[in-house]
């Protein structure tokens, strides 16, 4: 048998109990769940509730489930101590560069899951050649996902660049930081447009990254976690799926 890896959580909201509940009940073989740090939920699994710093060195992974501007503290207690990071916030990373930066000197690493889009393995393809020449996303999500009840009609909440999304609305879109990064194009020159549809029934994501030799076009029609409506249902299996792949004899994508 081969090495079992300790994983923690950080952040027991909607996406961390998927993410902790699937490390815990058996879900993952190599991976069990070490223990979780919450600041303001109970625990509701039988592992240590931590502070980050010891989260960190309990574990040889941890997944990352928080709103963006804690993700800088478990950065600061997972890269110097060379704990790896599923960053499913991704808008934390072009929220805060010094994660980043730091993570340059560290020997850690840092995974971001797909979230809640389609198509980044044939992005990354793209920009491993260097040849991305432009992206965009369009999301729709209802009203409700922003806190919105005002919205009657369909409205084009905001339009501009992956920085200025993630400014914006950082708790809705993370797919705009997640197309940055595997597009390899700096943040503001990804396109972003963002909706709010009273008449949407679920959270749509579409993508357009053009290269001289291929177009890249996906949309994806997810529903929002019940428990959360700022995010999609998809977005914790993505993290549950990313940790898979670390551990399988067999990748694909």
């Amino acid at each position: 048998m081969g090495k079992v890896w300790n994983v923690g959580v950080a952040g027991l909201g909607a996406m961390g109990r998927v993410v902790a509940g699937g490390l815990a009940s058996g879900e993952l073989p190599g991976m069990r769940l070490a223990a979780v740090a919450e600041v303001c939920a109970e625990n509701p699994f039988d592992v240590p509730k931590v502070d980050f710093c010891a989260l960190a060195l309990a574990c040889d992974l941890v997944c990352e489930c928080l709103p963006a501007a804690a993700v800088p503290d478990l950065a600061a207690a997972c890269l110097p101590a060379g704990t790896d990071m599923v960053v499913i916030t991704s808008a934390a990373l072009l929220l805060y560069p010094e994660i980043l930066e730091a993570h340059r000197d560290s020997r850690a690493r840092i995974f971001v899951p797909s979230g809640a889009l389609a198509g980044m393995d044939a992005v990354r393809a793209l920009a491993s050649a260097g040849a991305v020449t432009g992206a965009r996303l369009a999301s729709t999500k209802p009203p409700a996902g922003f806190g919105r009840a005002d919205i009657v009609d369909k409205t084009r909440i905001f339009a501009g660049n992956a920085l200025g999304a993630a400014r914006a609305y950082p708790a809705n879109v993370n797919v705009a930081a997640t197309l940055t990064l595997a597009s390899g194009l700096p943040p503001e020159a990804v396109e972003v447009e963002v909706w709010a549809d009273p008449a949407a029934t679920g959270n749509t994501h579409e993508i357009r990254v053009e290269s001289a030799f291929s177009v890249v076009t996906a949309r994806v029609e997810g529903q929002p976690d019940p428990a959360n409506p700022k995010t999609s249902a998809l977005a914790g299996r993505s993290v549950l799926a990313a940790l898979r792949r670390l551990t399988a004899p067999l990748v694909v994508g």
